[in-house]
């Protein structure tokens, strides 16, 4: 349904683009065409990153999430940004009034209302996932990429429709035929940005990311704090997904211990890890010897 709306407001965008020859309402019509497009990849990672492991990989999908949310940056860059600066260049260059422009207005304050009761769903999601840190450091932190691609894109429309508003204004008030391609290369700008930062931060997940580090320090405490085990040597993590999270730890272990009771000792481990912290899926603990030189 969401897709559907999301079609239906880029078509008129293209129509209203059409009837009134403006640059900075064709690049928000682009804009909403990309991010309708964007909804689809995303669903497509998440459909895909709930297949159940094969063969050719043991560890699942789950990062299937990441690439597609990769993939919808290189859109946003491409169909939006370069789009939209081009555009506006082009308007610079060869400007022409804008026609019917309430039209423009009407949809563009249209899209800003239905933007901003997006965006404050996907705000309140923010705010509720982040705690005390400030949104720009979770976003910085945060392993779940469709969360920051649908917060990123809520932001990126409204900062777009709110600047093509104010420009197209401005150039219908003055007569100054500057403002329209302006507003053009400017949504090209803020996409070009959102873009750059959220393809850097999916590239980094897509190459490995280690877990939360509060997440690891509180696994750190279960090894620490057993009885029968002398010393934990390294945990190292992997986030698979956003919700997939792999550990391997070197833990030296009693020597009163035998084969059994370390199986034993280690499977029990395992189960407190699952039940504390229902995100880490794969658990591989190795009993060794500590060296100095670990």
């Amino acid at each position: 349904m969401a897709f559907l709306a999301n079609l239906f407001i880029a078509l008129v965008k293209f129509i209203v683009a059409f009837i009134t020859r403006s640059a900075a309402m064709l690049a928000e019509a682009v804009h909403s065409l990309a991010d309708t497009f964007n909804q689809v990849l995303l669903l497509v990672g998440i459909k895909r990153g709930k297949r159940a492991p094969d063969s050719l990989h043991p560890f699942g999908f789950s990062g299937e999430l990441y690439f597609w949310s990769f993939i919808v940056a290189i859109i946003l860059f491409t169909a939006g940004a370069v789009f939209s600066i081009y555009e506006g260049i082009h308007k610079l260059l060869h400007p022409t009034p804008i026609k019917n422009i309430a039209y423009a207005f009407a949809v563009l304050l249209f899209s800003i209302a239905a933007e901003s009761v997006a965006f404050s769903s996907a705000f309140r999601n923010v705010n509720r996932e982040r705690g005390k840190d400030k949104i720009f450091t979770y976003l910085r932190k945060t392993k779940k990429s469709e969360l920051i691609v649908v917060f990123l894109e809520d932001l990126a429309a409204i900062s777009g429709l709110s600047c093509a508003l104010v420009l197209i204004a401005l150039e219908h008030f003055t007569h100054i035929l500057f403002f329209d391609g302006l507003a053009s290369i400017l949504i090209g700008v803020i996409l070009a940005a959102v873009a750059v930062f959220l393809g850097n931060e999916t590239r980094s997940l897509l190459l490995g990311e280690s877990a939360d580090p509060e997440l690891i320090k509180k696994i750190s405490t279960i090894f620490e704090t057993e009885e029968s085990i002398d010393r934990l040597i390294h945990i190292k993590s992997l986030q698979l997904g956003p919700e997939d999270i792999l550990i391997a730890v070197k833990a030296q272990f009693n020597d009163r211990l035998n084969t059994r009771e370390t199986c034993n000792l280690i499977n029990g481990i395992e189960k407190e890890i699952r039940d504390r912290h229902p995100d880490v899926k794969k658990i591989f603990i190795e009993p060794d010897i500590y060296k100095s030189n670990y």
